[in-house]
C-alpha cells in the first residue's frame, strides 16, 4: 500500500527519484517497475505497479474497438502509458510527452494513493489540496 507526500525534483533529462517508502513498498509486493501514464482527473500523472498495468491492460483489451467511449478513454489515456524501470538510485525516467502533460518543471510531489501512486508537478498539486470538495461530494471513509 502507498501513502504519504513527497517533494521531489525533476531534472532537465526527465529523471526524479521515487521516494523510499514508496521504492520499499513496490519491492515488498515484488513489483520490479511501474508504469506512468495520464490521470484522467487532473493534470498528473499515475504510476502503477506492473502488476496493477498488467490487469487493466488485460480489461482494455477485452474491450469492443467498436466501443466509441472506451476507445477514446484508451486514446487519450492507456496510449498514454510508458513502462518505466527504476535504475540504481531509485530514479525513473519521465517521458517528454508525459512531462509535457502534466507540466513537471522542477519541483515535483509524489503521493501514494493507496493502490497507486500519483505524480504532480508542486503548484498543480497545491493548487489539488487548496481546491475544497463539495460538501455532497465528501466521503466518510470509516462508512466506505
Amino acid at each position: 500500500m502507498f501513502f504519504g507526500t513527497y517533494n521531489h525534483t525533476i531534472d532537465a533529462k526527465g529523471r526524479t527519484s521515487l521516494p523510499v517508502k514508496l521504492r520499499d513498498a513496490l519491492a515488498a509486493a515484488g513489483e520490479p517497475r511501474i508504469v506512468l501514464l495520464r490521470n484522467s482527473h487532473s493534470r498528473s500523472l499515475l504510476a502503477l505497479p506492473q502488476s496493477q498495468w498488467t490487469e487493466l491492460a488485460r480489461r482494455v483489451s477485452a474491450a469492443s474497438p467498436f466501443d466509441a467511449a472506451m476507445q477514446r478513454n484508451v486514446l487519450k489515456f492507456i496510449a498514454s502509458a510508458h513502462e518505466v524501470d527504476l535504475d540504481v538510485h531509485g530514479r525513473v525516467l519521465v517521458p517528454p510527452p508525459l512531462r509535457e502533460w502534466a507540466g513537471l518543471a522542477r519541483d515535483v510531489v509524489w503521493v501514494g494513493m493507496g493502490g497507486y501512486i500519483q505524480l504532480y508537478d508542486q503548484v498543480a498539486y497545491e493548487a489539488e489540496m487548496a481546491a475544497e470538495i463539495a460538501a455532497d461530494q465528501r466521503l466518510d471513509f470509516f462508512k466506505v
